[in-house]
């Protein structure tokens, strides 16, 4: 390797031009001759004479010793030649020349700032001196300060702590660093620049953690998108999966469909059901749909209403009776089981059933056998039970109130429907279900049911679920002078308006005669407190203290 030391006597410092011609004319010595040529700068960085952004970062200024080292068989040549370049006037001679340089210039554009700008992590480029000599537009827009005033700075005054110094100085580089980069977080790779086993400038590739951070959100609610329409998929695949017999129930909901998928393996069982819901919540139309589903759908579907039963009777009622049994017994009587035989009893509301008949039905899940009140023989049957209840077996398991023995026996498929308020979502397609299915049966042509009329219904909690639900449908068709129903249609219970309330508020927004301003402030405060059942809670709903809100009920009459 041979050097030579010069002094740089161009009237400017090595600006982006001069750089472009001494990288052409280097390139083209190279090719000419066996060499490779080398530029060192008085501060001991050496880059080669062909790389233009290289040299460009040695910001060599006018008198400023350099060291140019050339290599190969024809070294000697090259490092004179290339020298004597270096101490002239580096000014580009004639039309040729200059589009030489645009050349290089436009190639070194292509591969560098406007490849650099379109990558979207921030990137900051130094020298060994730290001078920022490249700068991207993604840095720009994550730092915030604009790329003019950044090129030609020192890195450490511009963002103090970058940690950059000590890679340039150790050569090694340092990964996933979490910085502040003038008030924005960031996650950085801090590399050396490596030319021929010399470091000579080092990069900084950096995101803005906020972006990744939504970047992970959107991540996030694009998987529960996802989680959720492979959830509709598969709820939708479960419904179509389910047989005719369930096309009665109606309703979407998830958990509707939960309890209906359970329904639906237990019509592929010949195993003890036991339906767990409240009052109304439709437990009967499922135990018939799993009948109707299962091998036993040829067979009689019998169903016993346990707490209708007086006790005393039960007992004939479900096993039958001989004649003279007891006083009264004037001829034999087939009871429910007997009844069942090939098919399903559904015990309603089993939980109101007697603990000495508890031990009787005991005998017949285990052994399927039974006698007639009064009678001695024994009568084998091929039944299955369903049974429902809306109270809280476990609960009068503890108390002594049901037989664990019979609770085991009963609960082997357990399905739990859910309540109409847990279920809201299938209000409006049942409200119009049993609209469609009244209408027929009434004689009347209802169309359909408002908006506001649907928001109320919507908004009650419907203690008596899917039965009270067609109820109130019926008493609106019943009621209705019109061909819709509304919310005049409605029972009070539910609106919590009086026909007077209802006519003040309709005129909130018709050209009807405006009411009294008292007169919708006693509407509000009597819905508020209907709604939020306390002064405390109404109050804040309302942006009254809870003392505002007793007063007024008290001055309105309220209070009862």
């Amino acid at each position: 390797m041979l050097k030579k030391e010069i002094f740089f006597k161009n009237r400017k410092v090595l600006h982006i031009r001069a750089a472009a011609m001494l990288a052409q004319k280097a390139n083209e010595m190279e090719k000419e001759l066996n060499a490779t040529l080398f530029v060192r700068n008085q501060r001991g960085h050496e880059v080669p004479a062909t790389a233009l952004m290289a040299l460009y970062s040695l910001r060599i200024k006018p008198g400023d010793r350099v060291t140019v080292l050339a290599d190969g068989s024809d070294a000697g040549e090259a490092l004179e030649r290339f020298s004597r370049l270096l101490e002239g006037d580096l000014v580009p001679k004639g039309i040729e020349e200059n589009d030489k340089i645009d050349s290089i210039l436009e190639e070194n554009a292509l591969t560098s700032d406007v490849i650099l700008d379109s990558i979207t992590d921030g990137l900051i480029v130094v020298d060994m001196d730290s001078t920022i000599i490249s700068y991207n537009r993604a840095a720009e827009e994550i730092i915030g300060i604009p790329r003019a005033l950044a090129m030609g700075k020192n890195l450490s005054f511009l963002l103090p702590g970058t940690g950059i110094d000590k890679v340039l100085a150790s050569g090694k580089g340092e990964y996933e660093i979490k910085k502040i980069f003038n008030g924005s977080p960031v996650i950085a790779d801090l590399l050396p620049i490596i030319i021929n086993k010399k470091t000579v400038g080092g990069v900084i590739i950096f995101q803005d953690i906020s972006r990744m951070e939504r970047l992970l959100r959107e991540m996030k609610d694009f998987k529960q998108a996802v989680a959720r329409a492979e959830y509709l998929e598969e709820e939708l695949m479960r419904s179509k999966k389910l047989d005719n017999a369930f096309d009665e129930i109606v309703g979407k909901s998830g958990k509707l469909m939960d309890a209906l998928a359970m329904a639906g393996k237990a019509a592929t069982t010949t195993s003890t059901v036991l339906i767990r819901g409240e009052s109304g919540t439709g437990k009967e139309l499922v135990a018939r749909a799993i009948h109707c589903a299962s091998r036993r759908k040829h067979g009689p579907f019998v169903r016993v209403n346990c707490p209708a039963i007086p006790q005393t009777l039960l007992e004939s009622e479900l096993f039958g009776h001989e004649k003279g049994a007891f006083t009264g017994a004037l001829y034999q009587k087939i009871g429910k089981f007997e009844l069942a035989d090939g098919g399903t009893v559904f015990l309603d509301e089993i939980g109101e059933m007697g603990n000495e008949m508890q031990a009787k039905l005991l005998r017949v899940l285990q052994e399927k056998e039974f006698e007639r009140v009064g009678g001695n023989q024994t009568i084998k049957v091929d039944v299955r039970i369903i049974a429902a209840t809306n109270r809280n077996l476990e609960e009068m398991v503890k108390k002594g109130g049901f037989r664990e023995d019979l609770y085991y026996r009963l609960n082997v498929v357990p399905i739990f429907l859910p309540s109409l308020r847990e279920r809201k979502e299938d209000i409006p397609m049942l409200a119009e279900h049993f609209l469609k299915k009244l209408c027929k049966e009434l004689g009347k042509d209802i169309t359909s049911i408002t908006h506001k009329a649907m928001k109320y219904l919507l908004s009650y909690d419907w203690p008596g679920n899917v039965r009270e639900l067609e109820n109130v449908v019926e008493r609106a068709i019943n009621v209705t002078d019109d061909n819709i129903i509304d919310v005049d249609d409605l029972p009070t219970y539910i609106t919590g308006l009086s026909t007077k309330d209802k006519q003040y508020l309709v005129n909130l927004d018709a050209d009807g005669e405006v009411a009294p301003f008292e007169e919708y402030e006693r509407i509000i405060i009597k819905l508020a407190l209907k709604k939020y059942k306390s002064f405390n809670a109404a109050g804040k709903v309302l942006g009254l203290t809870h003392k505002t809100v007793a007063a007024k009920a008290r001055k309105y009459g309220l209070l009862n």
